[in-house]
C-alpha cells in the first residue's frame, strides 16, 4: 500500500511547470511537441478557455492540489495539466498559439491579480507509476474531466512502456486482468488504425483519441467472424498474430476504420448477423486475399509504421504559427519575465517598448543591463552567488589576500560559472556550446567583449544586427533566469 502522507507538498512558481507530454489527452504525434504544442493541443480540444474563465470568476480552488514528478530538474505535471494550463495562458496570453487565443486571454487576464495564481500548491510524487492509481481515480469521478476509453488505454500503454507487466498493474492498481488486457488490445488496435495510410481528411479524424469512435471499431475486431476475415487472430493476452500477408489484412483494416470514420458503419448497422455478412460482403477488392499465408504481430506492424511520416497533429498544434513581422524592439512580445524583483521587471519591460532600429544605444545599454541583473538576481535566489563567494574567498585565501565585503563576480565571472560542469545549471547542450563559444571568443562581435564595449568603449557602436544575433545567441539563457526559481532550487 502507498503511503500517500510522505508525498512532499510545496507552492511552486506557475512558470516553472511544464505541461506533460506524455498526458493521455495528447494524441501520439510521432513527435517530441513543445510545450507551445501541447498548449495549443489542450486550448483546442480540451475546454482550457472555460477553465480559466471559471478561474477568474470564482477563484483558484487550492483543494485540488497539481501533481507532479521531477525528471532531472524538470517538474512536469501529471496531473492537473488542463489547470495548469489555464494558469499559464492567464499569467502569459502571449503564449496562446494565436492572436485571437491572446485576445480572450488578455480579456481575462484583466480581471484577475495575477499574484493570487502565480503559485499553487503541488504534490511531488516519487515517480509516474506512485502516481498512477491517484490520476486514474480522478478521471473516472464524474466531477473531474473524465478520459475517453482511448485516454485511459494510453494512460496504461504508458505504464506497460515505462516496464511494468500486466501483473504488476493488476497488483498495484486493483485491478482484473482482464480489464488490463483489454484495454492494451484496444490500444494496440487503435494505433494500428492510425499508422494506416488513409486520407489526409481521415486520418486527422482516426488520430484524434477525442472523437474517434473506438467502441465501434471494438465491436468488430472482438467480433471471430470479422477475425477470421480479416486473417487474424489474438492470443490469450489478446496480442495480435497476422495469419496471412499484412498487406492484405491493411487492405480489410483500412476500409473498416474508414467505414467507421465516415459513420458509414456505426452501433445501430450492424447489430445482426446478416447485417454483418452484408458488410464483409461489400468489401470488393479490399477485400483480404486469406490464400496469401504470412505471419505479422502488431509491434513488427507499428515498427515499420513508425519509419513513415509523423502522425499530423490535432487542433490548434497542427497550425504551424504564422510567420510574424520582425518585432520593432529586440525582445518579442511572446517572451515574458517572470521574477520577483521590481527593477529587472522595469528593465525588461522598457527594453521590449524600446525600437532597437531607432535607439541601438540605449537598447545596446538596457540589454547588457538586463542579462548581468537578471543573471546575477538568479544565481542568488537559487544559492550559487553564496557558492561563488565561498569559492573566490577560497581562492583569494590562498593568496593571503582578502576578499572584500561587497564583492559581487562580473558578467563575465557569472557566465563562466554557469557553463561548468559542476554548477549544472545549464541542461541543454546546445546552449552550454553558445554560451562557452561567446565566453572564449576574444575580439569578436558576438562575445562577452562585445557586450563590455556597449557600456565602456565611446568608439563602439552597436547596431540592429549585432543586438538581434545577441538576443537569437541569449535567449536560452534568458528563458533560464528570466523565471522566479523555487525556493527549494538551491545549489549543492
Amino acid at each position: 500500500m502507498i503511503d500517500y502522507s510522505k508525498w512532499k507538498e510545496a507552492y511552486l512558481t506557475v512558470t516553472n511547470l511544464l505541461l506533460d507530454p506524455n498526458n493521455p489527452r495528447i494524441p501520439d504525434s510521432g513527435e517530441n511537441l513543445s510545450q507551445r504544442d501541447l498548449l495549443a493541443d489542450l486550448l483546442a480540444n480540451d475546454k482550457v478557455y472555460e477553465l480559466a474563465k471559471s478561474i477568474v470568476e470564482n477563484g483558484y480552488y487550492p483543494v485540488e492540489s497539481l501533481i507532479i514528478v521531477k525528471e532531472g530538474k524538470n517538474k512536469y505535471v501529471v496531473e492537473g495539466n488542463r489547470r495548469l494550463a489555464a494558469l499559464k495562458l492567464l499569467l502569459s496570453p502571449e503564449a496562446a498559439p494565436d492572436e485571437a487565443w491572446e485576445r480572450r486571454f488578455r480579456a481575462l487576464a484583466k480581471r484577475i491579480d495575477p499574484n493570487a495564481i502565480r503559485k499553487v500548491k503541488v504534490i511531488h510524487a516519487p515517480s509516474r507509476e506512485a502516481a498512477a492509481p491517484v490520476i486514474m481515480s480522478k478521471h473516472t469521478r464524474s466531477q473531474i474531466e473524465s478520459w475517453s476509453p482511448l485516454m485511459q488505454a494510453k494512460f496504461y500503454r504508458n505504464l506497460v512502456d515505462r516496464g511494468l507487466s500486466v501483473d504488476d498493474i493488476v497488483d498495484q492498481y486493483n485491478l482484473n486482468i482482464s480489464e488490463i488486457t483489454d484495454v492494451l488490445q484496444r490500444y494496440t488496435m487503435y494505433s494500428i488504425a492510425c499508422a494506416l495510410d488513409l486520407p489526409e481528411d481521415i486520418a486527422k479524424k482516426v488520430q484524434n483519441p477525442r472523437d474517434f469512435p473506438i467502441t465501434n471499431l471494438e465491436r468488430l475486431y472482438k467480433n471471430p467472424k470479422v477475425n477470421r476475415f480479416l486473417g487474424i487472430t489474438f492470443d490469450e493476452n489478446k496480442n495480435l498474430i497476422g495469419l496471412i500477408e499484412v498487406n492484405e489484412f491493411k487492405k480489410g483494416y483500412t476500409k473498416i476504420v474508414s467505414d467507421i470514420t465516415t459513420g458509414k458503419v456505426h452501433s445501430r448497422t450492424l447489430n445482426t448477423t446478416a447485417e454483418m455478412d452484408e458488410y464483409l460482403k461489400s468489401f470488393g477488392d479490399q477485400r483480404p486475399d486469406l490464400s496469401k499465408k504470412g505471419r505479422f504481430t502488431a509491434a513488427e506492424l507499428l515498427k515499420v509504421a513508425a519509419k513513415r511520416k509523423p502522425i499530423p497533429k490535432t487542433g490548434a498544434a497542427k497550425k504551424k504559427p504564422k510567420s510574424r513581422p520582425k518585432p520593432r524592439a529586440l525582445i518579442p512580445s511572446s517572451f515574458s519575465c517572470n521574477v520577483n524583483n521590481q527593477r529587472i521587471n522595469d528593465v525588461f519591460a522598457e527594453l521590449k517598448k524600446l525600437p532597437v532600429s531607432q535607439y541601438p544605444n540605449a537598447v545596446g545599454l538596457m540589454f547588457r543591463s538586463l542579462l548581468e541583473m537578471s543573471l546575477g538576481y538568479y544565481l542568488e535566489r537559487t544559492g550559487h552567488l553564496y557558492k561563488m563567494r565561498r569559492l573566490e574567498k577560497e581562492r583569494r585565501k590562498s593568496r593571503k589576500q582578502n576578499l572584500p565585503r561587497d564583492w559581487h563576480p562580473t558578467l563575465y565571472e557569472m557566465l563562466k560559472y554557469i557553463v561548468n560542469d559542476d554548477a549544472n545549471l545549464i541542461k541543454n547542450g546546445n546552449l552550454l556550446k553558445v554560451l562557452r563559444k561567446l565566453i572564449v571568443q576574444k575580439n569578436e562581435l558576438l562575445s562577452i567583449d562585445s557586450l563590455n564595449l556597449f557600456v565602456h568603449n565611446q568608439h563602439f557602436y552597436p547596431n540592429e544586427d549585432i543586438l538581434r544575433n545577441f538576443w537569437q545567441q541569449l535567449e536560452g539563457l534568458f528563458q533560464i533566469i528570466l523565471v522566479e526559481p523555487d525556493e527549494n532550487e538551491e545549489a549543492g
